[in-house]
């Protein structure tokens, strides 16, 4: 099989977004000294809004450190063989920078809350802040907090930004907050398949590819007994990043009486799921699987599991890859 594993490169969106280095600088070079371990590539969706923002407010001196640091990693990232995507939370052309830190701001979350005309200048921008960086274009695409849908308005600027892989969708997705909300029911229980104008309705002459992330399907029990580690040992448990996650707590609380259509993760304790998912898609015969991660929500606990489960994929002789083969 091929394995993908991906990281989404951003802050939180929460009531504290965090700060560059705790979410984003130090644990991608964690990642980065264990991509190097096993000499393997991994995939970072990079959060171009905020790569905008920080140079449009390079004025302020946090902003401008921030902004070169970022820029460092992401060249480092790319000459040792790692991918970038792009990552788009189009919020970020409502949000501020005040007094030291981010005003964030989610009442316009999704690219759907856009006409086609500015998808297209968002598109068209953040993909340019990317390229300004790295001197290469993004060959992928996923969507801030999986709001892929509906994809007629991100199709045409995707196409103008010569973007054709995405990577949004997971089988038996649903989410319906005032926020964010995606409906990936009809999505088939595939690796990966063609589609044109709706990611989850496979489309054999469709221009668009989907590598959808593998699904996981989680129990109450997985919830409870995450909620005791994080209580008896919250500094082996508890996320790297110093930010707030943008919450619905109505969901979560969910989570803890019912199963919970999930994904494969490597996030917090959520990294423990790894074997168990890749056995079940062993068994389905599935063609490859995509981890999806985020650097802000890995803790001394999810890297070991990481180190562990790549171990586990090159003695099982299963091969990770990025979309650029």
């Amino acid at each position: 099989m091929d394995i993908r594993i991906s990281f989404d490169y951003e802050l939180f969106f929460g009531k504290a977004s965090g700060s560059a280095h705790k979410c984003i600088l130090e644990p991608t070079q964690k990642l980065i000294e264990m991509a190097i371990k096993y000499k393997v590539s991994f995939i970072f969706f990079v959060d171009a809004g905020y790569l905008v923002q920080l140079k449009k407010n390079s004025h302020h001196k946090a902003c401008k450190e921030d902004y070169e640091a970022i820029s460092k990693q992401l060249k480092q990232l790319v000459s040792l063989g790692h991918e970038i995507g792009l990552h788009i939370h189009p919020h970020w052309e409502d949000c501020k920078f005040e007094n030291g830190e981010w005003k964030i701001n989610t009442e316009r979350y999704k690219l759907a809350c856009y006409n086609e005309i500015e998808v297209e200048n968002i598109v068209t921008n953040y993909h340019q802040a990317i390229i300004d960086i790295i001197k290469k274009p993004c060959l992928s695409f996923r969507a801030g907090g999986w709001c892929i849908q509906p994809f007629k308005f991100i199709k045409n600027a995707l196409i103008k930004n010569n973007i054709f892989i995405d990577s949004s969708v997971y089988y038996k997705g649903f989410h319906d907050s005032e926020a964010h909300a995606y409906n990936f029911l009809n999505a088939p229980n595939k690796s990966s398949w063609l589609f044109d104008s709706d990611p989850t309705i496979e489309n054999n002459h469709g221009q668009f590819k989907e590598i959808a992330i593998s699904y996981d399907k989680i129990s109450p029990f997985f919830y409870w007994n995450l909620y005791a580690k994080m209580k008896l040992n919250p500094s082996f448990y508890k996320p790297i990043g110093d930010g707030h996650w943008l919450v619905d707590k109505n969901t979560i609380y969910k989570h803890f009486h019912k199963p919970t259509n999930h994904f494969a993760c490597a996030d917090g304790y959520f990294a423990s799921r790894l074997p168990a998912i890749l056995y079940n898609l062993e068994k389905q015969n599935h063609e490859s699987m995509m981890v999806l991660s985020h650097p802000k929500s890995m803790a001394k606990y999810s890297f070991l599991a990481l180190d562990n489960f790549i171990r586990l994929i090159i003695e099982n002789k299963h091969q990770i890859v990025t979309f650029v083969r």
